[in-house]
């Protein structure tokens, strides 16, 4: 080991270089992708290009093997951000049948789907029964591709790569994916893999493909053992031209795969179906979707499907998510089961204390809250959710009368005018229903479970915390016992970090176990946050009126208002009635590469909890307001530092506004523009502040 370590070298890249420099130091660089290409690396080595430059050219690693130990590591060396890697119609970089290699803080930038034939960044494997070790993507940035933004697959038999993470990174502007995984179907080639804190977003799908869904967030497939967490995907696939289309974060020939506190919003289908926020589909096995937050999706927040000729599809759970305004197309569902009867079709699911609601769209869709499009479904248990649905839309809608239990569950219609659609046979009250179909009943049909009772939400919340339940709320406690009644153990928390019951003690129908002390305040109450700047630094202050287990507040910044890192915590003062306030100093913001950076708080509990703070920007010119990312776009922004409540309009260049929202108490507007319009400059105004808005 240590031998390997002496040999290891450190390479540099500069636009100042000479490819027939040595590389060995910055006075001595490189100056192309394809001196690098031309080199032998050796485990341990390192390639540097310098920050804030662009190189034209691929990347390519065919022969070279670093180790888990001793990885080949690219990133970026400087103060001036990331370094590009501008690989017009080519792949940016390429590996085949390489492992122990680490790709960080780099921009990959394709010339555009039209123009560009390759992926981003591809891994290949099609060695003999290989499993290639220990891949590391971390803060990448990867746009402009006609296929993946990042692409990682196998074809040779069981072939793979084990123990991979994909942190902290982007993937916008592609065209089938942004990021995507496979192997030899129906082998599990990969093993241990981790997906956190990533975003897809504007990869639009590919019309010229009728026969794949193109314009996915993110889709793993061929791994046994994979978490994807802490991701969002908005704004893909309105180019896809697949009946059944993709969605903006999912999975298939999954063992043991994990999609947890994730959101997924306004991706489309083309005009065709799916296009939804999550899926678990053909032959994942012992599989789970929780906390997730899905909303004003074309197809459904939750699918589950399975298709001919896929792994057996079983033993899955979808737990304490919620679904706002999703299925906005083709008549799909909140929730929605597809199943054709391929090995027994999906066999054992349990979708219990998520939270689906469902106002009618303006197109004259037709959503239902569950959707059971099949047959072919066996041991599907529906018990302690909330399915809210305006009148004349189903709460429940199913093509089978057996296979599935709904018990437990709340049903609501603002007008208290329902819709059950149970095999053709309709009802318009919970109890026409369960005496029809025996649904809503345990103990052999002798006892009624079930409610139909407005939920109780909270008239305050935004977002997802508006479905926090209200301490007067009818649902608080009448959830039916999971493990004690039915065995099954309801995981350790909410959607919103809450605990779940005790084993004894009734828990809530939905996905908020807020009890009847919910009117208390959280943990942390915080009064102030500002982010202001001290010559080159960001003065960060804050104050709290009380706190409760209050272990530390970690600081976060991000270049882009998406990706955040860690940049400094503070301690907090446990538990304390007295008002407190806090100070962080970020030095030299100009190192984060860009001319505005965005700072969050992420304050922790004693025991892990923890929540977020409305989002400030400062830029690194010295002043505080708004700020707008990604800009340019292709279609959908964030706006940060609004004043909350705030009206944002958007104005074309001759002063007509083309989108109008508010501000949420957090401080922020999402900023979806209505497709079709013309590339160019908008102005983003929020009270008498304004911003520059460039669409491409």
């Amino acid at each position: 080991m240590g031998t390997l370590s002496a040999r290891a070298t450190t390479y540099y890249v500069s636009s100042s270089g000479y490819d027939s420099n040595v590389g060995t130091s910055a006075a001595q660089a490189w100056r192309t992708p394809a001196r690098v290409n031309a080199a032998t690396l050796q485990p341990g080595d390192r390639v540097l290009f310098e920050g804030g430059q662009t190189f034209s050219g691929s990347l390519r690693m065919r022969s070279n093997q670093g180790t888990a130990a001793q990885p080949i590591v690219f990133r970026s060396y400087g103060t001036a951000g990331p370094a590009v890697i501008a690989s017009g119609a080519e792949v940016g970089f390429y590996a085949h049948n390489a492992g122990g290699l680490e790709l960080r803080n780099l921009t990959f930038r394709g010339a555009g789907i039209a123009a560009s034939q390759a992926s981003g960044v591809q891994f290949y494997n099609d060695s003999t029964n290989a499993h290639l070790q220990h891949l590391r993507f971390d803060s990448l940035d990867i746009s402009g591709y006609q296929r993946v933004g990042l692409e990682v697959g196998s074809w040779n038999g069981t072939s793979g790569y084990d123990n991979v993470r994909i942190t902290n990174s982007q993937f916008h502007a592609n065209g089938e994916s942004g990021l995507s995984s496979y192997a030899y179907f129906p082998e599990l080639g990969h093993s241990d893999w981790y997906v956190g804190n990533c975003n897809a977003y504007d990869n639009p799908g590919r019309q010229e493909l009728p026969n794949s869904a193109t314009g996915n967030g993110i889709v793993v497939s061929g791994i046994d053992g994979v978490i994807v967490e802490h991701c969002t995907a908005y704004h893909n696939g309105w180019l896809n031209a697949r009946g059944g289309g993709p969605a903006g974060i999912w999975g298939w020939d999954c063992n043991n795969l994990t999609i947890q506190y994730c959101e997924s919003h306004h991706n489309e289908a083309g005009g065709r179906r799916d296009g939804g926020g999550f899926d678990l589909d053909g032959g994942c096995t012992n599989s789970v979707l929780q906390y997730n937050y899905s909303h004003d999706n074309d197809g459904p927040g939750y699918l589950l499907v399975q298709f001919d000729y896929a792994r057996p599809m079983h033993d899955l759970v979808v737990r304490y998510n919620i679904s706002k305004n999703d299925a906005r197309q083709q008549d799909q569902g909140g929730i929605l089961v597809y199943s054709e009867p391929w090995l027994g079709g999906i066999v054992n699911a349990d979708i219990y204390n998520n939270t689906i609601i469902l106002d009618r769209p303006a197109n004259g869709s037709s959503p239902s809250a569950v959707y059971l499009l099949s047959g072919n479904i066996s041991g599907f248990t529906v018990r302690n959710n909330i399915l809210q649905a305006d009148p004349g839309l189903c709460l429940v809608r199913t093509f089978t009368t057996t296979g599935v239990r709904f018990e437990g569950n709340d049903y609501w219609s603002p007008t208290g005018v329902m819709k059950f659609d149970w095999n053709t046979a309709q009802y318009s009250t919970l109890s026409a229903w369960r005496n029809a179909s025996a649904q809503e009943t345990l103990a052999g049909g002798s006892r009624a479970t079930g409610m139909s009772v407005a939920p109780g939400f909270v008239s305050t919340g935004t977002g997802a915390q508006a479905f926090l339940l209200d301490a007067t709320s009818p649902l608080l406690g009448q959830g039916l016992n999971l493990l004690t009644e039915f065995g099954l153990s309801p995981g350790p928390r909410d959607f919103y970090g809450l605990p779940t019951p005790a084993a004894a003690a009734p828990g809530n129908i939905g996905a908020s176990e807020a009890r009847l002390d919910i009117s208390t305040p959280l943990p942390v109450e915080l009064t102030r946050f500002t982010a202001a700047p001290q010559g080159a630094d960001a003065l960060l202050r804050w104050a709290t009126a009380s706190e409760k287990n209050n272990d530390r507040f970690e600081i976060e910044a991000s270049a882009d208002g998406r990706t955040f890192r860690r940049v400094g915590q503070v301690p907090g003062h446990g538990s304390s009635t007295q008002a407190h306030d806090y100070q962080f100093v970020d030095p030299n913001i100009a190192r984060h590469g860009t001319s505005q950076v965005v700072y969050r708080l992420r304050q922790v509990d004693r025991d892990g909890t923890f929540h977020y703070s409305p989002l400030r920007a400062v830029a690194a010119g010295g002043t505080a307001g708004l700020a707008l990312f990604p800009n340019p776009t292709t279609g959908a922004a964030s706006l940060v530092g609004v004043q909350p409540g705030a009206v944002v309009t958007v104005f074309d260049a001759v002063g007509r506004p083309v989108l109008t929202t508010t501000a949420t108490a957090g401080g922020t507007a999402a900023l979806v523009l209505p497709r079709g319009l013309a590339a160019g400059v908008y102005m983003v105004r929020a009270g008498a502040a304004a911003i520059r808005l460039n669409l491409e």
